[in-house]
């Protein structure tokens, strides 16, 4: 009987213990990014890093291959492509190892819109 009862008591906390943990179970299984498979706007380039803000101020990331797009740095653009994501190394001198993922867009296609961003 007391052994019946120390099992009760010990599934019981057991089952608080999953009940106080925060989240929902399965929300982490990674979906795919999703957003526009285009962007528009002002292409710029910084230590070889590309990135394309738009009119409203809104800044895309650009991967993948992304070396065809020297030429028409400081042009607006249209660069289409395929949802991701951006994976940025935050980690500081002697402390844990962490990251952040930014989204972004792979880069497929380049249309040059203007010669120049407008100011």
């Amino acid at each position: 009987m007391r052994k019946t009862i120390l099992l009760a008591f010990v599934l019981l906390a057991f089952a608080l213990c999953l009940q106080a943990q925060e989240g929902h179970p399965g929300a982490d299984i990674w979906l795919p990014p999703s957003g526009p498979s285009t962007v528009d706007g002002c292409l710029r380039s910084s230590g070889g890093h590309y990135t394309v803000t738009a009119k409203d101020g809104t800044v895309t990331d650009l991967t993948g291959n992304t070396a065809r797009l020297s030429r028409y740095v400081g042009h607006e653009v249209e660069i289409g492509g395929k949802p991701t994501v951006r994976t940025l190394d935050t980690t500081v001198t002697r402390a844990a190892s962490t990251a952040e993922e930014l989204p972004a867009l792979e880069v497929k296609t380049v249309k040059d819109l203007t010669k120049q961003c407008d100011p």
